[in-house]
């Protein structure tokens, strides 16, 4: 798990809240989770259908592709003996934007186009977007003073707190991860 924010970065929070390791590993997974992944660089494994030869991987901006392997529309003797199987590819025959994580795959070394992909990837950010951090920081400052904006009523006789969603992460913090959030192309 990444932490998003250091314990000397005590201009993120809110005044008067002390960071502690706790409260930003716990904000770090909070964002971890509404965004459906880790922020910073992870290495992801999966397999990719292309059509036409494109396709798209689910975690970007890539950093590197690692392993490549691929299995063709139809092998040497056709599809007489079965579906190829998955076989190395160089990793120069791989085209890749990875800002976006479009993905497109030259030909097999018999000349037909490749139905699916196996490619290992590292994904995420080297260095943690700004963004991330103010995020990081409001969510400490929630975790830590417990106070939640969500909140609608509070009554201190029996204890129960109605809130007006089920979320701790609010509209504001939502529009700051908003660009980090997993977007599936499939």
């Amino acid at each position: 798990m990444t932490q998003y924010l250091e314990l000397d970065d005590s201009s993120y929070a809110s005044e008067g809240v002390v960071l502690t390791e706790t409260l930003i590993l716990r904000a770090s997974s909070i964002i971890d989770g509404y965004c459906q992944r880790e922020i910073g660089v992870k290495i992801y494994k999966e397999r990719i259908l292309l059509n036409n030869q494109r396709g798209h991987v689910s975690y970007y901006p890539v950093v590197e592709v690692l392993s490549l392997q691929g299995r063709a529309l139809q092998g040497l003797m056709g599809n007489f003996f079965g579906n190829p199987t998955f076989e190395p590819i160089e990793l120069s025959n791989l085209d890749i934007d990875k800002s976006i994580g479009t993905v497109w795959c030259g030909q097999s070394p018999f000349g037909s186009s490749y139905a699916e992909l196996q490619i290992e990837y590292t994904s995420g950010y080297e260095v943690i977007p700004e963004k991330v951090k103010v995020a990081c920081g409001l969510l400490v400052s929630q975790l830590a003073s417990n106070l939640n904006p969500n909140v609608k009523t509070k009554k201190d006789f029996d204890y129960s707190i109605e809130y007006f969603g089920n979320n701790i992460v609010t509209p504001e913090i939502a529009n700051l991860l908003s660009e980090y959030k997993l977007r599936s192309f499939r």
